[in-house]
């Protein structure tokens, strides 16, 4: 049996050695098998990524091009070359810290036919620098993600709540037919969009284990969106899901929405917000301000 891990890559030099380094110490009775899908990266990554393909032949390859293709595309070329019969998510900035956690979550999915993946529990890094990251990393920069978690099962009604899954914790079924909807290829996190479509097929399961860490860091994808930017992506992928489910979990969909509008929106401007339309729906004065804005 082959199970393939997945990473995309740009710019990460400074990590990539230590996420790489994670999966090749895994020990498994089965082959592991790493597919980097980088971006053409403007610093050492490609080098890094190159020298170890040519180490490890059989176990690290390598695809790349000779411009940069974008996060989804390189995503989508990544995912296609892992033929595998079960898929892990590693990007190049995290890293695991467990080698038996492929061993552990494929043993699971084994016994498990109804479940279409499996994740765990992370440490969370914060790296970025900034005047309010300096107040907060006076406390604590490293926490866990999870300090308890209800329940060890999740569909698809838990994965539209608030972020809880990190992608580096996630091993899935490699479904033949699992085919990607257009909509899909416009998002901008691939991660959620993914998980999501991933629920439709069967549910997920819990692992309270600490096997990886998050980094987050000011060239990381999540710092790259903000306020409003971040408020119109995640509502693209919650409106296309809603449709691609035939409306199925509308209501949760609309809270879900409500809650990204609620979290994102620029504590400053939430009172200019009120002003433009006072007897509407906040979700309304929300779109009439980002109209305004385009």
């Amino acid at each position: 049996m082959v199970v393939n891990v997945c990473m995309i890559t740009y710019n990460h030099e400074g990590y990539i050695r230590e996420s790489i380094e994670g999966i090749l110490s895994q020990v498994t009775d089965f082959f592991v098998q790493l597919v980097i899908g980088e971006d053409n990266s403007t610093d050492c990554t490609k080098e890094i990524c190159m020298e170890y393909a040519a180490k490890f032949p059989e176990k690290v390859k390598v695809i790349t091009s000779a411009s940069n293709i974008g996060m989804s595309k390189n995503f989508l070329r990544t995912y296609k070359a892992c033929e595998g019969k079960y898929i892990a998510f590693c990007e190049g900035d995290d890293y695991w810290t467990d080698q038996y956690k492929l061993q552990k979550q494929v043993d699971f999915l084994e016994a498990n036919s109804m479940y279409s993946a499996c994740f765990h529990n992370v440490l969370m890094k914060e790296e970025r620098t900034g005047e309010k990251m300096e107040e907060r990393n006076a406390v604590s920069n490293e926490w866990l993600l999870h300090t308890s978690l209800s329940k060890d099962i999740f569909d698809t009604e838990d994965v539209l709540g608030p972020w809880f899954i990190p992608s580096l914790s996630v091993v899935f079924v490699n479904y033949p037919d699992f085919d990607l909807p257009d909509w899909f290829f416009n998002c901008q996190y691939g991660d959620l969009s993914f998980m999501l479509l991933l629920t439709l097929r069967g549910k997920f399961k819990y692992l309270d284990e600490v096997m990886g860490v998050y980094r987050m860091h000011n060239t990381g994808a999540t710092a790259m969106h903000k306020a409003y930017d971040k408020i119109m992506i995640m509502v693209y992928i919650y409106a296309s899901f809603d449709i691609h489910t035939r409306y199925k979990f509308h209501e949760t969909i609309r809270k879900s929405v409500m809650y990204e509008i609620d979290r994102h929106i620029p504590t400053k401007e939430i009172v200019e917000i009120k002003t433009v339309a006072p007897k509407a729906s906040l979700v309304k004065r929300c779109f009439i301000k980002l109209k305004k804005m385009w």
